[in-house]
């Protein structure tokens, strides 16, 4: 029985994108042990231990954070020194924004440490994996499972379950349908102290309601899903929405939300958690990218397709220019009808 601990990000995408790593070494052994651990806090841990749970491979999850140092001791302790065969950390891009302590703590806890290259964060493994430019997540999982001694199965399959035992009853009745996913998260410009700022990932919130509008007159089911911050976005423009668009914002738990993208005939959205959990469980995407790169983060599958503006300075998440940005035209420069007339093209086929 191997034992192995692997570094995933705190976001739902993060974890989602870990899922064809995790079961890729469940299938090939059996019998192992997998633990999880990320930088979190006490507040926000709950939500990814939930996503632990309804997963069904993950023994335990974890998290550090120098905002609770106690527990972050206590999180050492009590995962050992050396008690774990494999130490993984699983890390998207080559940036010196990446920190250098899941590197640090799986050399305490791991006999053997795998992880990519980042010249940035003098991260160091005892087995190390040259990260090329454009280096797809995938791709990277792929060759985590060489170290391992496994076979490279990762995007063998057309999708991944991450919820382990999901219900029969269906949320979403009528179709064809169209899910929204349109928040992000606070990416780079969370300095303008403004809780419902649009991240650099954002395209504008009076497209997604011009957008919905006319694809209700088409007549498409159109879903808005999402919590707190999709809530403040979508606020202020409710007179301006079609009134036969539905709002699933703040009325559903994880593993709803996980069922709502997995129903839907098509889910629409920027680079976010939700959009990664329906390309995973194999329903069709349309993911508008700007300043993250779709060649390293591209949802999962065959059904992924994407629209990339690429404007002089993107992608430019990890880099020292995306954290003064506010003024992101990668995605402004996104118009609704070229949206609208991708989804379009997509029904047709």
């Amino acid at each position: 029985m191997s034992k192995y601990l692997i570094y995933i990000a705190q976001g739902i995408g993060d974890f989602v994108i870990a899922m064809p790593l995790i079961q890729s070494i469940k299938s090939q052994d059996s019998a192992a042990v997998i633990d999880i651990f990320t930088c979190s806090d006490k507040r926000r841990i709950g939500l990814n231990i939930k996503m632990m749970e309804l997963q069904g491979d993950i023994c335990h999850c974890y998290y550090y954070t120098k905002a609770e140092p106690f527990h972050s001791l206590m999180f050492l302790l009590k995962a050992g020194y050396h008690s774990y065969d494999y130490g993984i950390v699983l890390e998207h891009l080559n940036s010196k924004y990446m920190s250098s302590w899941p590197s640090k703590i799986i050399d305490f806890c791991c006999k053997t440490t795998i992880g990519a290259n980042n010249l940035y964060n003098g991260a160091t493994y005892k087995k190390s994996i040259n990260r090329p430019d454009s280096y797809y997540i995938y791709d990277l999982e792929n060759d985590i499972l060489k170290q391992l001694g496994f076979e490279p199965t990762v995007m063998q399959c057309e999708s991944y379950f991450i919820d382990k035992n999901p219900v029969s009853e269906p949320i979403i009745i009528n179709h064809p349908s169209i899910v929204f996913c349109i928040g992000s998260g606070h990416v780079a410009n969370e300095k303008l102290q403004n809780p419902y700022a649009l991240s650099l990932k954002s395209w504008p919130t009076k497209n997604w309601v011009e957008l919905g509008n006319k694809l209700v007159q088409r007549g498409y089911e159109v879903i808005l899903i999402g919590g707190s911050m999709e809530e403040g976005m979508i606020g202020p423009y409710h007179d301006e929405l079609d009134s036969h668009i539905i709002s699933f914002i703040g009325k559903h738990s994880i593993k709803e939300s996980y069922q709502v993208v997995r129903e839907a005939d098509l889910v629409v959205g920027v680079d976010t958690g939700l959009i990664h959990a329906a390309a995973m469980q194999g329903t069709a995407t349309l993911t508008l990218f700007g300043p993250t790169d779709p060649s390293i983060v591209k949802p999962f599958g065959p059904y992924s397709e994407i629209i990339h503006n690429t404007v002089e300075c993107s992608p430019c998440l990890g880099y020292d220019h995306s954290y003064t940005c506010t003024n992101n035209e990668c995605m402004q420069g996104i118009s609704v009808d070229f949206v609208l007339d991708s989804i379009l093209q997509i029904f047709k086929r």
